[in-house]
């Protein structure tokens, strides 16, 4: 059975499961063991009547921020506690629902970025009720995202922006760094669809990549934009489900530096980078990449400074995640891991996270799991699979 096909039997266990996890953490303010029985009892009767219930501020808030505690992949988890939680649920029920949500979201990109000052916030839009298709979606991987076409572009973002042109995206050009626009799916789908929404520029903050020694390294016209917010996954809270819930922390360098725009199958721009600084590209016993490797993240890492904008290098958050492994240990709390997301793409044997192991299982009642992109099914759903 399926996440979405969950029976009330195992919604209510999930919602127990749930509020046991919170009465284990005594720092979050959880309520006492008798409010948590009169609580289930709550829960188990609406879910009888209605086959969902209706998380409260609170549990909502919590839940929010112990979904991303229990992100096994993600190394900036030791924040979790510092979410800003922001309540969309009601939002799709306006007649002016679009807009509402383009605001609502506006509103995350501005905030989040705060001059630099990256601050994670989760915007939370309407759950999955059982049977009906869901209430909101979007097509975007991430709210801010470079589009990838046959001969420039992001190689990873083919086929949405295949997609994206198919109904009707009319770029202005066809660049390395073109934005994607915007489409949401409301809960008539797959009927109504509505347009692809322009872009806007002003709210992706992008930053140009200098390196700190080599001037010549800016002729290479690199950039990426500041402000990573995933917009496909699924938000899972005591076993209630929010298709679409945005949200965002910072960005770790090597995420751009040694992935976004070194990988082959991405941006490649490795050999650029290795003759930008006269390397020796004949043999890879040269390790030519590796070189030129460090110099963009150098690069990446220099120009998020000179920007104001926040970033990770591996090495410090490598050291705060451990320092919280250390600290939940403490408090006979384990924390589950992907080891190899944990390590970072360069330098791992210099990190922490390399010489530790991690239990992956992956905990079901309160997550974020991927989600099939709706742009891709042809025919109705009331709820796409999700997985890790």
């Amino acid at each position: 059975m399926s996440a979405h096909e969950m029976d009330s039997n195992d919604l209510v266990t999930e919602a127990a499961e749930f509020l046991e996890t919170w009465r284990a953490h005594p720092e979050a303010d959880p309520p006492s063991e008798e409010a948590c029985k009169l609580r289930l009892k709550e829960i188990s009767d609406e879910v009888q009547t209605t086959g969902l219930y209706t998380h409260t501020a609170r549990e909502l808030e919590f839940g929010a921020r112990l979904a991303w505690k229990h992100s096994n992949r993600c190394i900036g988890r030791h924040l979790w506690r510092s979410l800003e939680v922001r309540d969309c649920r009601t939002l799709h029920n306006a007649p002016d629902r679009e807009e509402r949500a383009i605001e609502a979201l506006t509103d995350h990109l501005t905030n989040a970025y705060r001059d630099g000052k990256i601050k994670s916030i989760i915007s939370i839009f309407a759950p999955r009720t059982p049977g009906q298709p869901d209430p909101v979606r979007m097509a975007n991987h991430q709210l801010i995202r470079y589009a990838g076409f046959a001969a420039a572009g992001d190689p990873d973002s083919r086929a949405i922006t295949s997609h994206f042109l198919q109904v009707g995206w009319k770029p202005e050009q066809q660049g390395d760094f073109t934005l994607l626009p915007w489409q949401f799916y409301w809960d008539e789908w797959p009927g109504y669809a509505h347009d692809v929404l322009a872009t806007q520029p002003e709210l992706a903050q992008e930053v140009r990549l200098e390196h700190p020694e080599n001037a010549a390294f800016s002729e290479l016209q690199l950039q990426w934009y500041a402000l990573p917010v995933l917009a496909d996954m699924a938000l899972k809270i005591g076993g209630v489900v929010y298709p679409f819930a945005p949200f965002n922390g910072f960005y770790m360098g090597t995420e751009i530096g040694a992935r976004n725009l070194a990988d082959a199958n991405r941006y490649d721009r490795l050999p650029a980078i290795a003759q930008c600084f006269g390397l020796d590209t004949s043999t890879e016993r040269s390790l030519w990449r590796d070189r030129a490797l460090v110099e963009l993240n150098r690069a990446v890492l220099y120009s998020f400074d000179k920007a104001g904008i926040s970033v990770g290098d591996h090495h410090n958050l490598g050291a705060q995640f451990e320092a919280f492994c250390t600290h939940e240990s403490g408090k006979e709390r384990e924390v589950t891991g992907d080891w190899s997301w944990l390590n970072p793409p360069l330098s791992g044997p210099q990190t922490p996270q390399f010489h530790r192991e991690y239990d992956n299982t992956v905990c079901q009642h309160t997550n974020f799991f991927y989600q099939a992109p709706l742009w891709q099914q042809t025919k109705p759903s009331t709820g796409c699979p999700f997985h890790l």
